[in-house]
């Protein structure tokens, strides 16, 4: 998501959230406890209460020129732009533009991101998810519906959830899915918190009301939050071989 301002003063990064979107990286959704399942939601016609929180599909990176690479503040810094696994060229945007004014800030330290590094690069690769996870599939039971006769079994995809260690009711969800491009799987990562982290324009919670047509919101990110961006790379690190390198190349060129 694009950042909307950058506090040095305060230290805090100001992020902006669309709420009318809901194909895209960002949904809301609404469950009793976030073991649940989540049921995405209707904005523009439900009335947004306590029990609904974001679901947001984080990245960490754009490829060079590419229109997601405009949203990030850094996109015309060559000294940030890194290679990645797959060769292409990327520019720092997300997490890592996030990382990188925080560390710039002074929230989170060079021995912070030093002892981040050591820990990624410690990481082996027989423990990386995308090694450590399959995806089951049932054998088959005949069942008819509607006087046809089926094949049907289940289909079983991993899902793990990392409590952040905090107060804030701050998750982060993997769910290991089969990739759409090439063959294998692909591990994605869900940062979800609670609706009543967003604020509208004029600072106030949007719980009680419905959303408006193409509305924006903001959530902020301060050094009480840092939490979430450090234990978000150490997450990223650990997902295949591919995430490792990338978020060991961000990590050299913040510093």
């Amino acid at each position: 998501m694009k950042i909307s301002s950058v506090d040095y003063k305060n230290q805090k990064i100001i992020i902006e959230i669309p709420l009318t979107q809901p194909t895209g990286k960002i949904r809301i959704k609404e469950r009793q406890g976030y073991t649940d399942f989540g049921i995405p939601v209707a904005t523009r016609q439900k009335v947004f209460n306590p029990n609904m929180y974001v679901e947001w599909q984080i990245g960490y990176d754009a490829e060079l020129n590419s229109s997601k690479a405009n949203l990030s503040r850094l996109k015309d810094r060559n000294d940030l732009i890194f290679k990645a696994y797959n060769g292409k060229k990327k520019v720092l945007y997300e997490l890592s533009e996030y990382l990188y004014y925080l560390y710039k800030m002074g929230v989170i330290s060079k021995q912070d991101v030093d002892t981040l590094e050591r820990k990624i690069k410690n990481i082996p690769e027989n423990s990386l998810i995308e090694n450590s996870y399959k995806i089951y599939k049932s054998n088959p039971i005949r069942k008819t519906l509607n006087e046809m006769k089926f094949l049907e079994s289940e289909i079983k995809y991993p899902h793990l959830i990392y409590e952040f260690d905090n107060d804030f009711f701050i998750i982060a969800e993997i769910t290991i899915r089969e990739k759409q491009k090439a063959i294998g799987i692909q591990p994605m990562v869900y940062i979800c918190f609670p609706v009543s982290y967003l604020k509208d324009q004029n600072g106030n919670s949007i719980i009680g009301r419905k959303a408006e047509k193409n509305e924006k919101v903001y959530f902020e990110l301060d050094k009480d939050k840092a939490f979430v961006v450090i234990d978000s790379f150490k997450i990223f690190g650990m997902l295949s071989k591919n995430h490792k390198h990338d978020i060991l190349e961000i990590l050299k060129v913040i510093k």
